[in-house]
């Protein structure tokens, strides 16, 4: 996998068929967990050898009835690699499961009480995500029985190919209010490039995908009124809204009024909360990080993740309460963990929709 690089996995995505794409990343990923294993559990007498030999120190006796043991023993390691891979592949390929996740809103907003938001992200179309797996997305996001939809980045993977099968899948997605909001993702700018923007924004919005680029609508229900915005990906240059992180933040909430209602922002990166915590919202939802896709658990707002030295924000809710001149009320992030994936493999890290009520505050 490190040596083939992008190449080496294009060539298995574009010209195996997607059963055997699976078994065969499936595979590269049990080589390389047996590879860190070996390296981890291997490297302190490696080290120790090569110090006998440059102190010229004669090795100890060996015990050959034990090496015979640990040499049986040895072979637990690759198997369990074979296992746990195997393990993670039928993760990846099952069906989403839905988080819930309750946000507490004023109680004079009755009309609000018991409103629901159904977030997927990262569905990466076309990247093991043919349309019979991508039914099952629309099934479970379908069943979850939201008011509104939310799609928050990365729809499509990677070409523009991918974009018939994204306005297929929005036209499937049944949201009882008949919306569908979205954000853009750093893969929706990798399939556009470098002249297909307004084509493929075209495809989303007939297939029912209303994208939302540093802009707030007002949402009304029973007499009371959801903000609910969306910001620009933070893209290096050629980004459509051409703004920072925080200058997006602050034109998209410029649009919601200061009249105590919920403040909902989807932004696909959650490194954006860093900014976003900072100012008067109530909720952010992001994605991006698939929730690392190998979680071995969480100390804290800490998960442990092979992205853990990369980002610190990787999977599930995180709060922040400190007060703010303006907005007493905590800032609240969810990360999704994605519906698709780098690699087919999810270990404790299933795919997922998340599921959002507003309750009243107690």
């Amino acid at each position: 996998m490190a040596l083939g690089g992008w190449s080496g996995l294009r060539a298995v995505r574009d010209w195996l068929p997607e059963w055997a794409q699976v078994l065969s990343m499936g595979a590269q990923f049990a080589a390389w967990t047996y590879g860190v294993v070996l390296l981890a559990t291997r490297a302190p007498a490696w080290v120790a050898a090569l110090l006998r030999r440059l102190r010229r120190t004669a090795p100890a006796p060996v015990n050959e009835e034990r090496r015979r043991l640990l040499a049986r023993a040895s072979l637990a390691v690759p198997a369990a690699a074979l296992v746990f891979s195997g393990a993670g592949v039928a993760s990846y390929m099952g069906a989403p499961v839905i988080t819930r996740l309750r946000l507490p809103v004023r109680r004079e907003f009755s009309g609000l009480h018991g409103v629901t938001l159904a977030q997927v992200s990262d569905v990466h179309i076309g990247s093991y995500m043919d349309r019979e797996r991508l039914q099952g997305v629309v099934d479970a996001i379908n069943a979850a029985g939201a008011d509104i939809h939310v799609v928050t980045g990365d729809l499509t993977d990677n070409h523009m190919d991918q974009v018939e099968l994204a306005r297929w899948f929005l036209s499937q997605l049944r949201p009882k209010r008949g919306e569908i909001y979205m954000c853009m993702g750093n893969h929706e700018y990798y399939t556009a490039r470098p002249n297909n923007m307004q084509r493929m924004l075209d495809e989303f919005a007939q297939g029912g995908g209303v994208m939302l680029v540093d802009e707030a609508r007002a949402l009304e229900f029973g007499g009371d009124r959801l903000w609910l915005g969306a910001i620009d990906y933070p893209q290096r240059g050629g980004s459509i809204s051409g703004r920072s992180t925080r200058d997006s933040l602050l034109h998209t909430m410029g649009q919601m009024a200061d009249d105590g209602a919920p403040r909902i922002v989807l932004s696909h990166h959650p490194r954006t909360f860093y900014e976003g915590r900072e100012m008067p919202l109530d909720l952010m939802l992001a994605g991006h990080t698939h929730g690392g896709q190998i979680n071995l658990g969480r100390i804290g707002d800490a998960a442990l993740t092979p992205i853990l030295p990369v980002d610190f924000y990787h999977n599930g809710f995180y709060e922040h309460a400190q007060s703010i001149e303006v907005w007493s009320r905590p800032r609240r992030l969810y990360v999704n963990a994605g519906a698709g994936g780098w690699l087919p493999v999810r270990v404790n890290c299933p795919p997922e929709i998340t599921l959002v009520e507003l309750v009243p505050e107690l």
